[in-house]
């Protein structure tokens, strides 16, 4: 069953483009990892510093296994400068696919 999955970032002031701009350099190879069926950012129109990745994924483990490569990458640490907070991810069940 295909699981949404939110990662948001909120940024320290003024960085939000920056981030945007790492992110979406690294978001083609996230879409080719297994399990990836949907990746979209998406940067609060009235807030350039509060962005969300939204994502659909085969499993929750698959989702897991993705981080920890990032994180194994050294990524996650290198997006640690732009953030004001630690980043909130969120699993959903999606009850309604419309």
């Amino acid at each position: 069953m295909t699981v949404a999955v939110t990662l948001e970032l909120r940024c320290q002031a003024g960085k939000g483009g920056e981030l945007a701009a790492a992110l979406k350099s690294m978001l083609p190879d996230t879409r080719l990892r297994q399990g990836a069926q949907r990746i979209e950012m998406v940067v609060d129109q009235d807030d350039a510093d509060h962005i969300v990745i939204y994502e659909n994924w085969d499993t929750k483990e698959d989702h897991q296994a993705y981080m920890a490569w990032r994180q194994e990458r050294g990524d996650l640490d290198a997006l640690g400068n732009f953030v004001a907070a630690p980043p909130t991810i969120t699993y959903f069940d999606i009850a309604d696919p419309g």
